[in-house]
């Protein structure tokens, strides 16, 4: 990661902290790795990322009582407010970091994107990320106070994904985040936290996890999740 990328994504992250909605959303994505070092506290455990992406998480409903654009928040360091394809999600893209915001898709799901009026922007559904919001940690970082998803509802929920990604280059980073992270669970003996997350997801994106582990042949991993249903 570069220095410059992470010294805007501090500024970002600040200034949402600032205006009281860093508390409010989600941070998930490769972004939550280099984090989670706050949470396993261990030498070991490596924060590399490659991405220059950070996602938010926003949940549905939002209950924040106040109106924040939050591009005019972030204008003065460069962002531009861009739209992603067709739909109009809106995205800030800055040439070193790019900002995007997204809500579990409900029910059937649809295209449209999904307005949050209180920030001032539209946000992206999609599907599997119901589970991240329900499981959540709270970690004191760089003198922020941040949400992130609980490290084993990250690795499972890339378990979901990670062929559902088109980029080669995608695949193989959430392949390599997920494992990375479900391994540090590991050492620290996180097996009943990794169990009782499994066990609460719904029946088909735990088979949708077997499954895909299968397609790695990460046999221990499969063993381990299968024995302690």
């Amino acid at each position: 990661m570069e220095k410059k990328t992470f010294n805007i994504c501090l500024e970002v992250l600040n200034r949402f902290e600032k205006v009281g909605i860093l508390r409010h959303i989600v941070l998930i994505g490769s972004w939550t790795i280099y984090f989670y070092k706050y949470y396993f506290k261990s030498k070991e455990y490596s924060t590399y990322i490659r991405t220059k992406d950070i996602d938010f998480l926003i949940p549905v409903p939002f209950k924040f009582d106040k109106e924040i654009n939050i591009f005019n928040l972030v204008e003065d360091l460069g962002f531009l407010e861009t739209y992603k394809g067709s739909k109009g999600y809106i995205k800030l893209e800055h040439p070193d970091l790019t900002i995007e915001f997204l809500v579990p898709e409900r029910g059937r799901g649809h295209d449209k994107p999904y307005p949050i009026p209180q920030l001032a922007i539209n946000a992206q559904p999609l599907r599997f990320l119901d589970f991240l919001i329900a499981n959540t940690i709270s970690v004191n970082a760089e003198r922020l106070h941040i949400r992130l998803p609980h490290p084993a509802a990250y690795a499972l929920h890339k378990f979901i994904i990670f062929k559902r990604r088109r980029k080669i280059d995608k695949h193989d980073r959430d392949i390599e985040g997920a494992l990375r992270v479900f391994r540090e669970l590991l050492r620290h003996n996180y097996q009943d936290e990794i169990n009782s997350i499994f066990n609460k997801i719904h029946r088909q994106w735990r088979k949708k996890v077997i499954e895909n582990l299968r397609a790695i042949e990460e046999d221990e991993i499969i063993e381990l999740l299968e024995h302690n249903k």
